[in-house]
């Protein structure tokens, strides 16, 4: 029995832009990037660079530009494997990666607008900063993750299962690390903390899986 394997032009074209765009990031700071790899073993990044952060740095832009990228892949995977089979060109893998990309800017965006209005700046900064740094590394790692997927264990649903688990794992932890961070005024302002959590953490997941399940022909 001779096993599928996914061969594909386009995949090994995307595999081989994010190899750059993090050869890119790194070349940028190797510093950086360094510490930037311990990220969930330590906060030593997080304290290190938000002193002298501006929103979406050249360090930050390139490698979010790299977690849209592999963001949107996994996405394709799952959906090839558990939805239904789909034929993916460029023009649309760059149109899905677009709109993810100017999801979370957007979100990012509003965040910082409610810092502003509220006068606490700094909180949502770094908050922001967090978030954006959580992103980053989840993008690195799964680019080896896509590429095994990929080249080295096509039609594997399992370990697309566990590719999923891991990676929301790793944007938990993140948030974990953010409530721990402001847990004192998180718990002074609970009821604000609840509304900041529909809106803008429950509520566009809900948003896209209801954009996902819409029946369209």
């Amino acid at each position: 029995m001779v096993r599928e394997i996914i061969v594909n032009d386009m995949y090994t074209a995307i595999i081989v832009v994010s190899l750059a765009i993090i050869a890119t990031a790194k070349l940028i700071n190797y510093n950086r990037f360094t510490r930037f790899l311990s990220l969930l073993g330590t906060s030593n990044y997080l304290r290190i660079y938000f002193k002298d952060h501006h929103f979406l740095d050249s360090f930050d832009v390139v490698l979010f530009l790299n977690f849209c990228i592999n963001g949107t892949l996994i996405g394709f995977l799952s959906y090839i494997h558990f939805i239904e089979k789909l034929e993916v060109d460029i023009l649309m893998f760059i149109k899905i990666a677009g709109i993810l990309g100017l999801a979370v800017l957007t979100k990012l965006l509003l965040e910082l607008g409610i810092g502003y209005l509220f006068d606490i700046q700094k909180l949502f900064h770094s908050y922001v900063f967090q978030q954006v740094s959580f992103l980053n590394l989840l993008g690195v790692l799964l680019l080896p993750f896509n590429s095994f997927l990929i080249f080295g264990a096509p039609n594997q649903p399992i370990l697309l299962v566990a590719t999923l688990v891991i990676s929301g794992l790793i944007l938990l932890r993140g948030f974990v690390k953010s409530i721990k961070t402001y847990q004192k005024l998180i718990i002074n302002n609970f009821f604000y903390f609840i509304l900041y959590l529909c809106t803008l953490e429950i509520a566009p997941y809900i948003f896209i899986y209801k954009l996902f399940s819409l029946d369209i022909n």
